[in-house]
């Protein structure tokens, strides 16, 4: 049995990567990680730290989970193999990845496959159906039986933390993070705190379908954000208006970037907490 520390990142990451990876690196068989080009000097720690794994280098697509399944289809693993996946700005207690050996014999006894970390994919063993799927929330198929770390006796809070917040200076970031999302392709990001309303659901991709065809036809790439921005700045039709003053994640970018405001943002997804434009 093997255990494989597995992730993705792009260049510029370097410090995060170290920070990562240093205190809890020699608890697995060695790191397998998926490096978007233009390679830097992430890219050449991540080669001097990768034990018996490998770091596969591809372009980015915009979609997670192809990136994440490199990790799975591309690298050693082998099934019957453990990994564990982790974010660039999250870390690890090495109090905990000590003990991960054991952790995974027991888990192999009781005939469980599958570990979430406060709801969230974590450590996973191989079978010939697992595979990533979803963006930019990825979920993962093939588990037969799974537990909730969180809620097992011996797990501490202090073993996992987000250092996301600490990285991210700028209060408004979540307003550029949920357009990124929102074109993705594909995206499941419009489910994301609106689970249990089906039907506003629904009119988000209605809404975002009629946008993302609105700009096409207007001579702009949907799903690149610079062009996106250009065509919001150069070229916006009454239909992309509409689109843009009922969804939140919309409106808050075009006040944000476009009107340059920078007041009456709030940070949840509720579509109370917006401000329509008037165009």
């Amino acid at each position: 049995m093997r255990i494989w520390l597995t992730g993705m990142t792009s260049n510029g990451n370097e410090e995060d990567l170290r920070e990562l990876i240093d205190p809890i690196k020699d608890d697995f068989h060695g790191l397998i990680w998926t490096f978007h080009y233009p390679k830097d000097a992430g890219a050449e720690y991540l080669e001097s730290v990768k034990g018996e794994g490998e770091i596969i280098y591809t372009k980015w697509c915009n979609r997670y989970s192809f990136s994440r399944n490199h990790c799975l289809f591309q690298g050693p693993m082998q099934v019957g193999d453990w990994f564990l996946i982790i974010d660039t700005l999250e870390r690890l207690s090495p109090e905990f990845t000590k003990n991960l050996k054991g952790l995974c014999s027991d888990l192999d006894n009781q005939g469980i496959d599958g570990v979430y970390l406060y709801n969230k994919r974590f450590l996973f063993k191989l079978n010939e159906q697992t595979e990533f799927v979803n963006n930019p929330h990825e979920g993962i198929l093939g588990c037969t039986k799974t537990i909730e770390l969180s809620h097992q006796s011996f797990w501490k809070e202090e073993y996992q933390k987000n250092v996301r917040s600490e990285r991210r200076n700028n209060p408004y970031h979540f307003i550029e993070h949920n357009f990124k999302y929102y074109f993705l392709p594909n995206t499941n990001h419009l489910f994301l705190g609106f689970e249990s309303q089906r039907e506003l659901v629904q009119k988000r991709y209605e809404n975002r379908n009629k946008l993302i065809k609105e700009i096409y036809e207007s001579g702009f790439d949907p799903f690149n954000i610079k062009s996106i921005e250009d065509c919001f700045s150069k070229y916006l039709t009454d239909d992309m208006k509409e689109c843009i003053n009922f969804d939140k994640f919309l409106n808050d970018w075009y006040r944000y970037k476009i009107l340059d405001q920078r007041v009456g943002f709030i940070d949840k997804h509720d579509f109370s907490c917006f401000q329509k434009i008037k165009f």
